[in-house]
């Protein structure tokens, strides 16, 4: 069975139209990041990890985790020509 965008959502769920081309597009713009933006997100996203965990796991500040975060999804979006909302 799969999944369909809900009325209301307005955004894309496993099984509707377009959505193994946005998933590749997604995936692209992601190996496209600079090692350290794709490190960081892999460990805060990927794996849920906080940004107190990522920082004692990668041996950075906290501060580091945070801006490093912010440049890392600031690229994704701008790579995939979405809006950045503050």
């Amino acid at each position: 069975m799969a999944l369909r965008m809900g009325k209301h959502t307005g955004s894309f769920a496993p099984g509707a139209p377009g959505e193994r081309a946005r998933s590749a597009a997604v995936a692209r713009a992601f190996q496209a990041l600079p090692s350290a933006h794709r490190e960081i997100l892999t460990e805060t996203v990927f794996r849920e990890r906080s940004v107190n965990e990522a920082a004692a796991l990668l041996g950075v500040p906290v501060d580091v985790v945070k801006v490093r975060v912010y440049q890392a999804l600031r690229a994704l979006h701008a790579t995939l020509g979405a809006p950045v909302t503050r």
